[in-house]
C-alpha cells in the first residue's frame, strides 16, 4: 500500500543503499566541505553534476529531483539573471564583476541538495542514528536527530488528520497541489500547532519508555559492516577534497580546470 505520509527513506535497492551508513555520512561531510574550499565555480558545478548522478544511482524519485531543480529557479534569477540584466541596462558586460562568486553561490545549493537526496534517501532512520552512534556522536545529539525526524513524520500525519476532520465538516482543502496546499495551510495553523504541542511531550515520554536516553549508551539496532567498497568511497571523497584544497592554495593544478583566482 502506498504511504500517505512521505518519508525521507526510499525503499529500493541500489549500490548506495548497500554501502555502510558510516561511509555515506563521511562521504557526505567530505563533499559538502568541498563547497567551502572549492577554488572556482567549476568545481561546484562538477559537484552538482556528481550529486545528480548519485541521485540517479540511488534511484531518487524523479519528482523529488524535479522539485529540487524547481527550487533553484528563484535563486538563479536573483543571483544571475537579474544582476546581468541590470549590468546590461547600465551598458556594462552582462557577466562582469562578481559573476564567478554569484555562480558559486547559485550552484552550491543544488549541489548540497542533490548530495543530501542521494545519501539520506538510502538510509533508514535507525541506520542513520546507529551510524552516528558508531562514529562517536554524543547520545543527546543522536536522540535529538531521531526525535526531530519522528516528530516531523507524525506532524505530517496529524496534518492529514486535521484536513480529514475539516473535510468531514465540509471544509475541504486541496492536498494534491503543493502550491494550493501551501496557500491554505494558514487555515489549519492553530489546530496544527495545538496538535503538535500535545504530541511532542507524549512522543518524548514514549521514546524514553522504549529505552531512549539523553545520556545512556543505546545498543545499536543495525548491523554495520565497513567493507572495501566503503573504504574506496571515503578515500575518493578525501582525494577530491584534498585536491581542491591544494588547488585553492596554489600547491597543485588540474589541467582541465582553471586555477584559483
Amino acid at each position: 500500500m502506498k504511504r500517505r505520509v512521505p518519508v525521507v527513506y526510499n525503499d529500493v535497492d541500489s549500490p548506495l543503499h548497500r554501502r555502510d551508513p558510516r561511509a555515506k555520512l563521511a562521504l557526505f561531510a567530505l563533499l559538502v566541505s568541498l563547497i567551502y574550499v572549492a577554488p572556482t565555480w567549476h568545481w561546484i558545478l562538477g559537484l552538482a553534476v556528481l550529486g545528480l548522478g548519485m541521485a540517479a544511482v540511488a534511484r531518487v524519485p524523479v519528482k523529488w529531483v524535479a522539485v529540487l531543480l524547481a527550487l533553484q529557479v528563484p535563486q538563479a534569477l536573483s543571483f544571475l539573471a537579474f544582476p546581468a540584466l541590470e549590468r546590461m541596462a547600465a551598458g556594462q558586460p552582462a557577466f562582469g564583476g562578481s559573476f564567478d562568486y554569484a555562480l558559486k553561490i547559485t550552484l552550491s545549493w543544488p549541489a548540497a541538495l542533490f548530495l543530501s537526496a542521494s545519501i539520506f534517501t538510502t538510509m533508514e532512520l535507525t541506520e542513520l542514528t546507529d551510524a552516528l552512534r558508531a562514529l562517536g556522536v554524543p547520545e543527546v545529539a543522536v536522540f535529538t536527530v531521531e526525535y526531530v525526524f519522528l516528530l516531523f513524520y507524525v506532524t505530517i500525519s496529524d496534518l492529514y488528520r486535521v484536513l480529514d476532520a475539516m473535510k468531514v465538516k465540509g471544509l475541504e482543502i486541496e492536498t494534491r497541489n503543493p502550491i494550493t496546499l501551501a496557500r491554505n495551510l494558514p487555515g489549519v495553523g492553530i489546530p496544527m500547532f495545538l496538535t503538535v504541542l500535545r504530541r511532542s511531550n507524549t512522543m518524548m515520554a514514549v521514546m524514553k519508555m522504549r529505552g531512549y536516553s539523553f545520556t545512556g549508551d543505546r545498543e545499536l539496532r543495525t548491523e554495520l559492516e565497513f567493507g572495501v567498497g566503503d573504504a574506496v568511497l571515503v578515500l575518493l571523497g578525501v582525494a577530491v577534497l584534498a585536491t581542491s584544497a591544494a588547488v585553492r592554495v596554489g600547491w597543485a593544478t588540474v589541467p582541465v580546470l582553471p586555477a584559483a583566482g
